[in-house]
């Protein structure tokens, strides 16, 4: 009898073990955070959802977009996915992704559409295609000992005040800059994603018609030749068409540069590596608009995931106030679920709440995720940019080659 009750215990295990369904989560995130943040989200995860497993599988961020077209191009593969909005045009061209709108309007969901981040939700062919898990707004990081040197009180708020003290910083000599303009043609050649978008934008300016490219219209035009007209006062850094973002990075923590626009994540790699640094943190300055580009981490669904249902209920979990407020201070970022800001701003530095003030109060951007071939048009840009500041073309003809080499890259 004992052996029939074990037997029958045994058989009535397995079955339930049997009945569990397993989902797999391809991203990079955890990659960047070694004290296994991730690992314990899952386990949070499956004790309140025993009928689930989920299976962590981490790389390096620039393996994770290959991995997904490799995996779908052979049928196999995970279910939920970490994205990068530019990745967007591609994957849809490819039906990689689920559309996330049936999803999005359950009355059951742990979140408001409308708290979230908008930029990546915005739909594209219609539908909306990913979430956002955290988002990294782009900012102006300052010097203020150069600006306070260069004989002002406090950072510059309009292109006017930038031009102004970015001119009187590289004045100061000694290798000191005012800004920088990253646009080296080495891969990845996004300088243009790094400073131009966050300037145009702050001057209501596009670079795209819905999915259509934009480039040569009038808005992008005056934002090159403000930047044209940084380089001939000589606010910019010299050697723009061998410098990367990570230079421009490089340059402002050793305090040689007076502005710095970029990710405000950037803001705890300051801090830690330079807390001597008399440093703040601004809106990226502005030409009539208060918008910036944002960027972030983004969830998505496998258009052949054989698990949708439970994939999402996976991501409702994650954009959950309270664990997406613990997932954006594991990762230095705020988070894509606005209704967590007020659980993120306990002990929040005043530079992080300037962060959050621009989150919940500006207009965020992200055009990439509509543009053709990402990685491409970046280096379009970068190379009409290099040659608009070399002084071959003006930032009017520049903006046309923008456009004409985009359209071909569509045909």
């Amino acid at each position: 009898r004992i052996f029939t009750l074990v037997l029958a215990f045994s058989f009535a295990w397995t079955i339930n073990a049997s009945a569990k369904t397993e989902i797999e989560w391809l991203q990079g995130f955890a990659a960047e955070n070694t004290r296994d943040f991730y690992e314990g989200l899952v386990d949070e995860f499956e004790a309140a959802n025993p009928g689930i497993s989920v299976k962590l599988v981490t790389q390096p961020f620039g393996k994770v977009r290959e991995s997904i077209v490799t995996d779908s191009a052979i049928g196999v593969g995970s279910d939920v996915l970490g994205l990068n909005m530019p990745w967007t045009t591609g994957f849809l061209k490819s039906d990689i992704l689920e559309p996330l709108d049936a999803y999005m309007s359950k009355g059951s969901n742990s979140f408001k559409t409308e708290n979230l981040v908008q930029a990546p939700i915005g739909k594209i062919n219609g539908k909306t295609w990913m979430v956002p898990l955290n988002a990294f707004p782009f900012v102006m990081h300052v010097n203020m000992d150069l600006v306070k040197k260069a004989g002002f009180s406090k950072p510059p708020s309009s292109w006017s005040e930038l031009k102004e003290q970015a001119v009187a910083i590289s004045n100061l000599g000694d290798g000191i800059s005012g800004i920088g303009m990253p646009l080296s043609s080495q891969p990845p050649s996004n300088g243009p994603i790094l400073t131009f978008l966050p300037l145009l934008y702050s001057n209501g300016g596009r670079i795209m018609d819905g999915t259509s490219p934009n480039f040569d219209n009038a808005k992008v035009v005056e934002t090159l030749n403000f930047i044209n007209d940084l380089k001939t006062s000589g606010a910019m850094a010299p050697g723009f068409a061998s410098r990367t973002g990570g230079v421009d990075l490089e340059e402002f923590i050793a305090g040689r540069s007076g502005f710095l626009i970029s990710p405000g994540v950037h803001a705890s790699a300051v801090a830690t590596r330079n807390p001597d640094l008399n440093y703040d943190l601004v809106r990226v300055p502005t030409n009539g608009v208060n918008a910036y580009r944002v960027h972030g981490w983004e969830l998505g669904i496998a258009s052949k995931s054989k698990h949708k249902e439970e994939a999402w209920k996976f991501i409702d979990f994650l954009l959950s106030k309270e664990v997406n407020a613990k997932v954006a201070k594991a990762s230095r970022a705020l988070p894509g679920n606005l209704d967590s800001l007020d659980l993120v701003s306990g002990g929040a530095t005043p530079v992080m709440k300037t962060q959050m003030n621009i989150l919940s109060g500006d207009e965020p951007v992200e055009e990439l995720r509509q543009s053709p071939s990402a990685v491409a048009s970046w280096s379009i840009m970068t190379e009409e940019m290099q040659s608009m500041l070399n002084g071959d073309q003006s930032a009017k003809e520049a903006a046309s080659k923008v456009q004409s080499r985009w359209l071909d890259l569509i045909s």
